[in-house]
C-alpha cells in the first residue's frame, strides 16, 4: 500500500527538502478561528534555506464578497521542512486543525481519501490541474483529506455565484480555480510531483513503435522501472506493449494502430507510478490560410438622425490545406465522422451561454454588446457560411451582422417573414411590414443598394416568406453549416433588432444539424422570384 511516508523517502519520487503550503481561508463575524476553504501542500526541492518564521499573506487586503456579508478571505503561503509534513497532517487528522504555519486553521473532521495519481493535461483537461501546482511534467501523487458535508461552507453551494466571484478574486493572487473544483471546498491536499526522473514518450516514424526516455535526477541512483503503452480508438484497444526499463531509452514495440496513446511508467519495487503520458502524434497538419485582400469591404449603415455611418471590414480568402495522411481511419474516414457525431452530442451539452440583463438606461449599450457577440460568432464559425433566420429580420439587421463576416465568399443567407417588430423593440430604419410586403421589399433593396459597399467578397441572399409558400416560423437562429460535419446553431432568444435590449439568452442549441435541415427545407420552398429580396453577386 502506498503511503505518504513511503513516497517521501528520498529518491522514491523526488528529492524533497521542504513543502510549500498555500492556504485559502475565511474569517467570519463572531467566530475567532480561521476556516479552511482550500489548502494545498506541495513537496518541493529548494536549494536555499527559507525562514520558517514568516507566513506572508498573498493578498494585501482581505477579500470581501457583497453577496456574503460578514465573511472575509485571505491567502497565506509559507514553507516548512519536509520532515514536518507527516506530523502536520497527522495532528490535523487528530485535532481538526492545521497549525503548520504557527496559526491554527480550522479544517473540521476530515476523511482521508485513497492516494491518487494525477497526470498532466493531454487531449482533455484534468480537473485536479485547476488547483495543483505546475503539474505538466510526469504527473503528481496526491493525498487528500476531504470534508464530506461541507456544512460550514454551505453558503457557496446555496448560491454558486459566490464561489465564482471568490474564485475570480483569488485568481488574481494565485493560480487556483476553486470554481472549477467546487467539490474540493474545505479539503486539504498534499501534492508530490514526480521529480526523481524526467520521463518522455516518443514515436518512431519508421516503425510506429514507441520509445520511453528516462533521465534520472543527479541525486537519484538509476533503478529498474517498467513501462506500458496502449493505443485506443473508438473505445477499443488497437495496440499494446510493455517492457522493462533498464537504460536511458527503451523501445516499446506497439503494433501499428490508430488512436490516442496512453503510456505509464511505474516502479514495481516501491509501488509508485513514475509518469503518465498520453495524447497523439501528428500524422497530418491542416493549414487554414486566410489571404487578406488589399482592399476592405466598405459600406454604411443609416442612423436614426438620417446620416450614414461608414464601415470598413477587412476580408480574407480562406484556403484550407492538408499536409500528410488525410485518412481519418481505416474505414476511409466514416468511423471518424460517426465518432464526431457521437462526441458532438456530448460537447454541445456544455452549451455556450450568453445572458443579457440591461438596466435602466443601458439598453443601447447592451444592444451594441449583443451585436458584437453575434459578430464574433459569425467571425469564428462562419468560414463556410452563416444563416440568419428571424421573422423580424430587416436590411439594417443584415448590415449590422452578416456584412461583418470577414470570410470571403462565405455562404451568407438571411430569411425574414417581414413582420412588424414589437412597439418596444429597438428603433429600426427599415421595420419589416410597415408598408405592406411589396413596399417592404423595395425598402429593403434600397437600403442595401444604398449602403455604399464595394461588395468585396460578399456572397449573400436575402429571402422573404410570403403567400402560401413554406411554413410560418417564430424562433430566431443563427446557423453555421459545415461540410462533412454537423452544423452549429445558436438560438438568439429574440430578434436581431432587439438583441440585448431586454433580458434574453443567446445559447448554442442541441442538434444544430436539425435546425439547419429545417432552415433548408423552408429556404428551398421559397425559391420563386417573389421571395428574393436581394442577392450579391
Amino acid at each position: 500500500m502506498i503511503t505518504l511516508d513511503s513516497l517521501l523517502a528520498p529518491g522514491v519520487v523526488g528529492t524533497y527538502t521542504h513543502f510549500e503550503a498555500t492556504e485559502v481561508f475565511a474569517t467570519r463575524d463572531g467566530h475567532p478561528e480561521a476556516l479552511n476553504v482550500f489548502t494545498l501542500l506541495v513537496a518541493e526541492h529548494l536549494e536555499d534555506e527559507v525562514s520558517p518564521e514568516t507566513s506572508p499573506y498573498l493578498n494585501p487586503e482581505r477579500i470581501t464578497l457583497k453577496s456574503l456579508p460578514g465573511w472575509t478571505f485571505g491567502i497565506r503561503r509559507y514553507f516548512r521542512p519536509i520532515a514536518d509534513l507527516v506530523p502536520a497532517v497527522t495532528r490535523m487528522a487528530a485535532t481538526g486543525a492545521l497549525s503548520a504555519s504557527g496559526k491554527e486553521l480550522q479544517v473540521g473532521k476530515l476523511q482521508e481519501i485513497p492516494a491518487q495519481f494525477v497526470p498532466p493535461d493531454f487531449t482533455m483537461p484534468v480537473p485536479w490541474n485547476k488547483v495543483l501546482k505546475n503539474n505538466f511534467w510526469n504527473g503528481s501523487h496526491v493525498f487528500e483529506w476531504s470534508d464530506p458535508d461541507k456544512k460550514l461552507l454551505q453558503p457557496f453551494f446555496d448560491d454558486s455565484r459566490r464561489l465564482q466571484d471568490l474564485s475570480e478574486r483569488i485568481g488574481a493572487f494565485v493560480p487556483i480555480s476553486l470554481a472549477a473544483l467546487s467539490d474540493r471546498l474545505g479539503n486539504v491536499a498534499v501534492q508530490l510531483p514526480v521529480r526523481a526522473a524526467m520521463i518522455a514518450f516518443s514515436k518512431l516514424r519508421a516503425t510506429g513503435h514507441f520509445t520511453v526516455t528516462v533521465a534520472w535526477h543527479p541525486a537519484v541512483a538509476p533503478r529498474p522501472l517498467r513501462a506500458s503503452c496502449e493505443l485506443e480508438f473508438d473505445g477499443v484497444v488497437t495496440g499494446h506493449a510493455s517492457a522493462a526499463i533498464d537504460g536511458p531509452e527503451t523501445v516499446l514495440p506497439v503494433p501499428a494502430g490508430r488512436g490516442l496513446y496512453k503510456g505509464i511508467v511505474w516502479d514495481e519495487a516501491n509501488g509508485a507510478v513514475m509518469a503518465v503520458n498520453g495524447g497523439a502524434f501528428i500524422n497530418s497538419i491542416a493549414l487554414n490560410m486566410n489571404i487578406a485582400n488589399s482592399e476592405p469591404r466598405v459600406f454604411s449603415i443609416p442612423q436614426t438622425d438620417g446620416s450614414k455611418k461608414p464601415y470598413r471590414v477587412g476580408v480574407a480568402q480562406w484556403r484550407p490545406t492538408i499536409i500528410g495522411d488525410q485518412t481519418a481511419d481505416d474505414t476511409g474516414g466514416y468511423t471518424q465522422k460517426r465518432m464526431y457525431q457521437d462526441q458532438l452530442q456530448h460537447l454541445i451539452a456544455e452549451r455556450a451561454f450568453l445572458q443579457y440583463k440591461p438596466g435602466a438606461g443601458e439598453s443601447s449599450a447592451s444592444h451594441e454588446k449583443a451585436l458584437g457577440d453575434l459578430r464574433s460568432l459569425i467571425s469564428r464559425y462562419g468560414q463556410e457560411g452563416a444563416w440568419l433566420w428571424d421573422p423580424y429580420l430587416s436590411a439594417r439587421d443584415i448590415l449590422e451582422t452578416l456584412f461583418f463576416c470577414p470570410h470571403a465568399n462565405s455562404d451568407l443567407r438571411a430569411l425574414t417573414a417581414a413582420r412588424e417588430p414589437p412597439s418596444d423593440a429597438a428603433p429600426s430604419a427599415s421595420a419589416p411590414g410597415s408598408a405592406g410586403k411589396a413596399d417592404f421589399i423595395e425598402t429593403q433593396r434600397a437600403i442595401l443598394d444604398g449602403c455604399g459597399s464595394n461588395w468585396l467578397g460578399l456572397r449573400l441572399q436575402y429571402r422573404v416568406r410570403q403567400g402560401q409558400h413554406g411554413f410560418g416560423f417564430h424562433d430566431r437562429f443563427v446557423i453555421f453549416p459545415r461540410a462533412g460535419e454537423s452544423a452549429l446553431a445558436w438560438s438568439l432568444g429574440t430578434s436581431v433588432n432587439s438583441l440585448g435590449t431586454e433580458h434574453h439568452i443567446l445559447q448554442k442549441v442541441d442538434h444544430g444539424q436539425l435546425v439547419r435541415d429545417a432552415f433548408i427545407e423552408l429556404w428551398e420552398e421559397l425559391d420563386q422570384p417573389q421571395h428574393l429580396i436581394w442577392k450579391k453577386p
